[in-house]
């Protein structure tokens, strides 16, 4: 299919049209270079593709263009390439502007001394680890490329952006279910468990997010064991109660009791403080 350069983002990304009218950035080793717009595209020198299907997608990729230097809208793209060719499944298309925007600020911010606080990060690096480890990948490849120092905390910004534009949804969603995770853990911290990365609390914190997904949904599963549980471990149950109100709080709807014992489960897991 015939494609034509609207823009050219760099040596080896431009923005392109495609016959069928829809826009697409592509990829290519010198594929923009020494080229301008209007120019034909040879197809065998395109390496990767990214339709803009929507046309929310496309009015704000254009106005990023205009706001952005080239080189950062560029080395935003490799990233998110990155995150396309090793995170499975597909993305939307909405990640495209919306990372590069991020990515545009987060570079102006530092330049005028102001750094952003992230008071996710722990919880976010083990509710999406696989986002988490490209995202180290990213930031790493970001401060190269730009000349850069993009601070440790934008490691998590950008694994929210990757998990938002895989599961399709708003970013406000995934700091969302951090934000209630962060709860639990300070209530866990106050009665004297270990905040740390045992394998543990990772497997704790993995629970915490299906759980919530589960409780959104109304999609509970069920739990033969919880009579045995709510009496054999009668504390853990009482804290893990504690945990599932605050759940309750943030979401409006109720834990079920089955639930709470699986959270009791894991609760007998986690270390304390002081052992």
């Amino acid at each position: 299919m015939e494609r034509k350069i609207v823009q050219v983002l760099s040596h080896n990304v431009v923005l392109a049209k495609l016959l069928s009218g829809n826009n697409s950035i592509v990829f290519g080793k010198g594929i923009g270079f020494k080229k301008k717009n209007g120019d034909l595209i040879d197809p065998a020198a395109i390496s990767q593709e990214f339709l803009l299907h929507t046309a929310e997608a496309i009015e704000h990729y254009q106005q990023v263009i205009k706001m952005v230097n080239f080189p950062i809208i560029a080395a935003t793209e490799e990233v998110i390439a990155l995150a396309i060719q090793k995170l499975s499944g597909p993305f939307s298309d909405t990640i495209h502007a919306a990372l590069i925007d991020h990515i545009n600020f987060a570079i102006e911010r530092i330049k005028r001394g102001i750094y952003l606080s992230n008071p996710f990060v722990f919880e976010i690096k083990y509710l999406y680890p696989e986002e988490y480890k490209i995202a180290e990948e990213a930031v790493a490849y970001l401060n190269k490329k730009l000349d850069v120092t993009l601070p440790e905390e934008e490691i998590a910004f950008l694994a929210t952006h990757f998990h938002s534009a895989r599961s399709f949804s708003d970013k406000k969603v995934a700091l969302g279910i951090a934000r209630i995770v962060s709860k639990i853990l300070d209530q866990l911290k106050a009665e004297g468990y270990k905040m740390d990365a045992s394998f543990s609390m990772i497997r704790f914190v993995s629970h915490l997010k299906a759980l919530i997904d589960r409780v959104k949904s109304g999609k509970t599963i069920d739990n033969p064991l919880i009579e045995s549980i709510r009496e054999r471990y009668s504390d853990g149950f009482a804290k893990a109660r504690k945990l599932a109100d605050i759940i309750a709080e943030e979401l409006g709807k109720d834990v079920p009791d089955k639930e709470i014992g699986f959270l009791t489960l894991h609760l007998e897991r986690l270390p304390y403080e002081f052992q």
